[in-house]
């Protein structure tokens, strides 16, 4: 037995007979049969004998009766703060089988809210998950919502609105003009073979548009909306998350969440990484945060840890459309990093093309030669076609790399941009993990990716999209207990806690799933479908569904001055 507490001191929680994978430094405890759990840590693993031994009479005891307990998954990037803000607003098609069965669901959201609320459907899925192959037209949801705007968005490619929402928006002929002379592509509205607008438009420009001019939820809707998402998170075993920014992710952006952690709703420890809301505020923004925003402000529910991935919104690449890196933009790079490399902030950088990388890289090394940033634990974000030589530079600055499934949903996408060979190591998991460069896994949703991290565990294991093609080549594929880890301990690495959480030791934060079926052991084909039927964080139960429907999950604690 493995213990950290005094002899006399008697556990909260015991968990009994399971399979307890530990992520622990110590191959004698990588798995053992029962956890102990005192306050908000482990206190001891062992047998089942030695641990029951520790139990008192307030002891919470609990049977897994073989059940595979894992240490809580943390997604290491993700967009979490914006999701919740309109959680509720939303529905999710991850788990539709078909496209009636998305329009079905948005039917019943429907009758759930009052007529002209709005209703969406924001990224996470893919029409080659439906038999139909394809996405709603504005009649299917005008016949599925008749009396609320709805929007449906398929990642970052296209969305399609009903009437109701392209008459709240304004959307006409003379909008689409008024548009074009302010930039807009017209083309980007597609019409049908009469001219009239069909609903449907192209391109992330537009879908920005879109979004400033939705109606947001007020502030109490936000945070209930929040609370919401997080528990769901946790019904998937996330007890983690690394919120990276992302589009209309400024400074606006975090009272929801900031109010959901003061009530103590939020059941997912998330560390934001922050930056600017739209182009052309990138350096005062950054300039606000660096000097109003103390790092690690916050507890450990909440905190902020630095800069999110996007540096400067001309930058932002995407699969298959490059970004132009000229000397301004170079030089625009090195001095916001040096900005936060002399205020000591971690970075994580968003770059999918090789050019982007290595315009990047070049930005880091130029400020680690003023301030080293060794310690610092900057992150390339996505970073999938990644050559030898960039694996040398992000070794020798002490960096790591923060990988997605995206290629589940954009792989084919991939394939076509830059061709299968060039995908094939998009990344190099194998180099990277030869190399010792940390490797956090995580999902990038929720628009442009499932939220499901069983899902995404899937991909790193089989590299396979949701159309049956193969991307990773065989030897960058990972096994079991290395995309595990990615999503465990490897995630704590960024945010400088890998020594608090991330594996199920003494004296570690007692952040932990039990699985409805055994990750290791079920076929592959089961392992997007695992959920958690308890979940703890830091000890306190927050999720839980049969068998264990009948344990009690902790009540708020709630705590500091409420700004709401």
């Amino acid at each position: 037995m493995s213990t950290a507490q005094p002899p006399s001191t008697r556990p909260d929680l015991v968990l009994l007979n399971g399979r307890v994978t530990t992520m622990s430094t110590d191959e004698q405890y990588a798995e053992v049969d029962a956890i102990a759990i005192t306050g908000e840590r482990v206190s001891a693993i062992g047998t089942s004998r030695e641990i029951e031994d520790l139990a008192g009479p307030d002891t919470t005891v609990v049977d897994l009766a073989g059940r595979r307990v894992i240490p809580g998954l943390i997604d290491s990037h993700v967009h979490v703060v914006r999701a919740g803000r309109t959680w509720r607003d939303e529905v999710r098609w991850e788990d539709e089988l078909s496209l009636e069965s998305g329009l079905a669901a948005i039917t019943r959201r429907a009758a759930e809210r009052p007529a002209g609320s709005w209703i969406r459907v924001i990224g996470g899925w893919h029409p080659a998950q439906f038999p139909e192959n394809r996405g709603p037209s504005r009649q299917e949801l005008d016949e599925a919502a008749p009396n609320n705007p709805v929007y449906v968005q398929f990642l970052y490619d296209w969305a399609v609105l009903n009437t109701a929402a392209m008459r709240e928006l304004g959307v006409d002929h003379a909008l689409v003009r008024q548009l074009g002379e302010e930039g807009f592509k017209t083309a980007s509205f597609e019409t049908d073979a009469d001219g009239e607008l069909s609903g449907k438009v192209n391109g992330t420009p537009l879908m920005e548009w879109f979004y400033r001019r939705m109606p947001s939820p007020t502030l109490e809707e936000q945070i209930a909306s929040t609370a919401e998402m997080s528990r769901e998170l946790n019904r998937l075993a996330i007890t983690g998350a690394i919120d990276g920014g992302g589009f209309n992710s400024g400074p606006a952006a975090y009272p929801a969440i900031r109010e959901t952690w003061r009530r103590g709703q939020l059941t997912v420890r998330t560390r934001l990484a922050v930056h600017a809301e739209r182009a052309g505020t990138e350096l005062e923004d950054l300039a606000g945060y660096l000097r109003f925003t103390p790092l690690d402000v916050g507890d450990g529910m909440l905190r902020v840890i630095g800069s999110g991935e996007v540096a400067l919104y001309r930058t932002v690449d995407k699969i298959a459309h490059p970004v132009v890196i000229d000397d301004e933009v170079r030089e625009q790079l090195r001095g916001m990093f040096s900005d936060l490399a002399s205020n000591r902030w971690t970075v994580h950088t968003h770059a999918h093309h090789h050019e982007t990388i290595d315009a990047v890289l070049t930005a880091w090394e130029q400020v680690h030669a003023e301030h080293d940033i060794s310690k610092l634990r900057w992150a390339l974000v996505h970073a999938e076609p990644l050559k030898p030589v960039d694996v040398d530079r992000i070794e020798a600055l002490g960096a790591g790399v923060l990988a997605q499934g995206l290629f589940r949903f954009q792989g084919d996408e991939a394939i076509t941009a830059w061709g299968a060979e060039t995908v094939s190591e998009a990344p190099p998991m194998r180099s990277l993990i030869e190399r010792g460069i940390p490797l956090g896994l995580g999902s990038d949703a929720m628009r442009v990716a499932s939220y499901n991290p069983f899902a995404t565990l899937a991909w790193f294991l089989n590299g396979r999209t949701v159309t049956g093609n193969d991307t990773l080549a065989p030897q960058h594929l990972l096994s079991r207990e290395e995309a595990l880890r990615g999503y465990t301990a490897s995630g704590a690495w960024f945010s400088f806690e890998e020594n608090d959480r991330g594996r199920l030791e003494p004296g570690l934060l007692a952040d932990l799933a039990v699985l409805s079926d055994d990750y290791f052991s079920v076929d592959e084909e089961v392992i997007p479908r695992i959920e958690s039927v308890l979940t703890v964080v830091g000890g306190r139960v927050v999720h839980t569904a049969k068998p264990f429907a009948d344990i009690a999950i902790a009540a708020p604690e709630p705590q500091g001055v409420s700004r709401a």
